[in-house]
């Protein structure tokens, strides 16, 4: 326990005996200071602030008690005390009457009474400054207070209040308050809200705490807040009321900023959350420990599974992530995840997902790092998209692509050896119209020639599959063609297979090559054929069937009316792999020298050409299905045709041969000469544009390669010999489409060509201008 301080005590008197003996009597209680003159008194008091009572003769010499006591007053605030005897009794009572003494005592004392009455003026200085005290902590308060603080009575009339207040009501000093309500200092409808509350505080004597209340000044808006409590007496009865005003107006302020803001996030989060639901593509972002920062719908529909927090490594193994090429699950080094933890800045790869929602899809992985604002890697973000249909797509095109410049070559080395057949069949003939039946090399000449026949038939399947054959189109039916081709058919397949036709009535016409088509129910039965090592049932059918809606997507942009060739065998199937290769060039699952592998390739060049489309179904031990379909003709029905009579002055006609390779040009103009024809043999395009232009020359047919002088022959025809009959010859990539890009009135011849066919088609060009004209 702290002991409490002596209080000091002052004794004054002159006699020393009356010092002692007040000395003795207090010197337990107090603390004691003494002086025999009034003059040293007073030094004593200016210098001791702690000088709580002080004690002093009235009649003494210099300076009487009552006079030391009144030049006191002005320096100390000790309580004063005078002994006397009863003839100072006067002076004595003008001195409590003026205030300048508490007490007095009488000689001679009680010393009860004298200790009682030195108690009381002790008591009573100690309280005095206690009470200073906590003034003055009130007053520095309310001074340095930023916060307005004021005391109302109960009549809500301020009683005091601070500089800070009186500020914020636009007040210079807070002595202009004291005695106003608020209502005489500001309009009704800024002070109504805050004396109501003020009433209500006195009513219920109880606080009211941080009410806000905005308010608007010089066009200023600001805010107050308010907290006041009831001044109650002892018995409970609400004397006025403290208040404290406080501005917040920057805490209101940054509240509804920080309201805005987090509405603005909200709406935001809001936008971004629909992005993420309805984007195409599955986020993810991981930490590094692996806790899930966001998965969203595309991310669960892709990976078929929502696992929360599932480390990087560990990734591969929860979704089923395996590599495209081995199969085998994805390791850490080549894991996306796991590089974009170890800092690569982006990382894509393809992976096949599969496990048990999911069986085998393929998936584009983009990772890249989740860094913070120091740039330190604390998780990784990966894109997910599914590309299975589209790598499907892209696998196709390549297919494409790569079927297209297969045929390109081999549209290029069929056209290089025609040229070359076509004179080896041409010399071959003439040299064996030199030889007589018996001579000994005729066999060998005769062996050559079927030898060249054979090479012919292999470029024209190059050609046809490289859509590059020459195309004699016309108006057919189908199923003419079906019933025609029967009875070959059914010398080829072999006993083992049963054949069954089934063709519907009434069938639309197409235009297509009826030799083409001949072509490609022979390949697509051989091969039927091949596959039915055993036995079993080749189905040839034709249909007609309008594509749309639903099958239009299996069929590309096909819609319409189509006429459909069907082959289906009971054979071993094909796998996967394979179909997706039967229509390569010189690919053959047969053995070494029993196939080509042009038969299927030459049936796709024939369909492509046609404008048609072929569909395979296959599976191994379930046979083949190959469906054909053909735009139907605008006419429902071929036209017969007619053979027009030959003319008598065919024998001798002059032709003009325009052909660049100097080989094909010779045996040519050997075989029409033989014929007794007058040949002019050019192999420039600038030479017979030359004789074309010269009215002097005349010559009753054209024979020219179609190649690229058709453009300006074209030209130079339709100015100076409308009229002249033309044979074109197609070697190869010349051929396609010739209708689109030759003159008019001309017939066709392709290459490798025999001489009865070469002086057929002069025959048919020269007999079918001749028609024209008489008509």
């Amino acid at each position: 326990m702290v002991q409490q301080q002596k209080q000091h005590v002052l004794l004054v008197d002159d006699e020393p005996q009356i010092l002692t003996a007040l000395e003795d009597l207090l010197a337990d209680d107090y603390t004691i200071f003494k002086s025999e003159t009034p003059q040293r008194a007073l030094d004593f008091v200016r210098e001791d602030e702690q000088l709580a009572v002080v004690i002093t003769d009235q009649r003494m010499p210099h300076m009487n008690g009552d006079e030391f006591l009144s030049r006191i007053a002005d320096y100390s605030q000790a309580l004063r005390i005078m002994v006397s005897g009863f003839a100072d009794l006067p002076a004595v009572l003008r001195a409590v009457n003026d205030g300048k003494v508490y007490a007095y005592i009488t000689k001679p004392w009680d010393e009860h009474d004298l200790l009682q009455k030195v108690q009381g003026a002790a008591a009573h200085f100690r309280l005095a400054r206690e009470l200073e005290r906590e003034r003055r902590l009130l007053r520095d308060l309310m001074d340095n207070s930023p916060d307005g603080i004021y005391f109302k009575d109960g009549q809500l009339r301020f009683l005091r209040a601070n500089a800070s207040f009186a500020r914020a009501l636009g007040r210079s000093s807070a002595d202009e308050l004291v005695g106003q309500r608020l209502s005489d200092l500001l309009p009704d409808d800024q002070t109504r809200a805050a004396e109501a509350e003020d009433l209500r505080v006195l009513g219920q004597r109880e606080p009211l705490l941080d009410v806000v209340r905005e308010q608007h000044s010089g066009g200023r808006r600001y805010f107050i807040s308010e907290t006041k409590a009831p001044i109650q007496n002892a018995a409970g009865v609400a004397l006025g009321l403290v208040g404290i005003s406080r501005d917040v107006t920057d805490r209101i302020e940054t509240s509804e900023a920080l309201r805005d803001r987090e509405a603005a996030l909200q709406r935001q989060t809001g936008i971004l959350n629909s992005i993420l639901s309805g984007m195409g593509e599955g986020v993810v972002v991981s930490a590094l420990d692996g806790s899930t920062l966001l998965f969203n719908q595309e991310a669960s529909r892709i990976l078929g599974l929502t696992t929360r927090d599932v480390r990087a490594e560990d990734w591969p193994a929860t979704y089923g992530l395996h590599a495209t090429d081995s199969g085998a699950l994805l390791s850490p080094e080549a894991n996306p995840f796991c590089r974009a933890l170890r800092g690569e800045p982006l990382v894509e790869l393809d992976v096949r997902v599969s496990n048990s929602v999911v069986a085998r899809a393929l998936v584009a992985i983009t990772a890249t790092p989740l860094k913070d604002a120091d740039g330190r890697i604390t998780g990784a973000i990966a894109l997910l998209r599914d590309v299975t249909a589209q790598r499907d797509l892209e696998q196709q095109l390549l297919q494409s692509q790569k079927m297209e410049a297969i045929g390109q070559l081999a549209g290029g080395i069929a056209h290089d050896f025609n040229n070359l057949l076509t004179v080896i069949v041409g010399c071959g003939e003439l040299a064996l119209d030199d030889l007589g039946e018996a001579h000994p090399s005729r066999m060998n000449l005769l062996e050559l020639l079927a030898a060249s026949n054979r090479a012919t038939l292999m470029t024209r399947q190059l050609l046809a599959f490289s859509r590059q054959q020459v195309v004699q189109l016309q108006e057919i039916q189908l199923n003419d063609v079906v019933a025609g081709f029967e009875s070959m058919l059914r010398r080829l397949i072999p006993s083992r297979v049963e054949l069954a036709i089934l063709p519907r009535a009434n069938l639309s016409s197409i235009t297509a090559d009826k030799s083409q088509l001949e072509q490609v129910i022979l390949n697509l039965a051989i091969n039927a054929c091949d596959a039915m090592s055993n036995g079993g049932t080749l189905r040839i059918e034709t249909d007609e069937e309008t594509i749309g809606g639903g099958a239009a997507s299996e069929l590309g942009a096909l819609r319409g009316r189509y006429v459909s060739l069907t082959v289906l065998d009971t054979g071993t199937g094909m796998s996967e792999e394979t179909r997706k290769r039967i229509f390569e060039p010189f690919f053959t699952t047969k053995e070494l020298g029993k196939g080509t592998g042009l038969g299927l390739s030459t049936v796709y060049g024939i369909v492509r050409q046609s404008g048609g489309v072929i569909q395979v179904q296959s599976a191994p031990g379930q046979g083949s299905e190959f469906r054909i379909l053909w735009p139907r003709s605008a006419r429902h029905a071929a036209r017969p045709s007619s053979i027009p009579p030959r003319a008598p002055w065919l024998e001798k006609v002059s032709i003009l041969l325009l052909e660049p390779d100097d080989s094909v040009r010779k045996i040519a103009a050997r075989i029409l000469r033989s014929q007794g024809h007058v040949v002019r043999e050019v192999a420039a395009l600038g030479e017979a544009l030359g004789i074309i232009a010269d009215t002097r020359e005349s010559f009753d047919l054209l024979l020219l390669e179609i190649g690229q002088a058709v453009p300006a022959l074209r030209d130079a025809l339709a100015a100076s010999r409308p009229n002249i009959r033309q044979l074109l010859l197609v070697g190869g990539s010349s051929g396609a489409h010739y209708e689109n890009r030759s003159p008019t009135q001309a017939t066709l011849l392709a290459k490798p060509f025999s001489r009865a066919e070469l002086l057929e088609k002069i025959e048919a060009a020269l007999t079918a201008e001749a028609s024209a004209q008489a008509s």
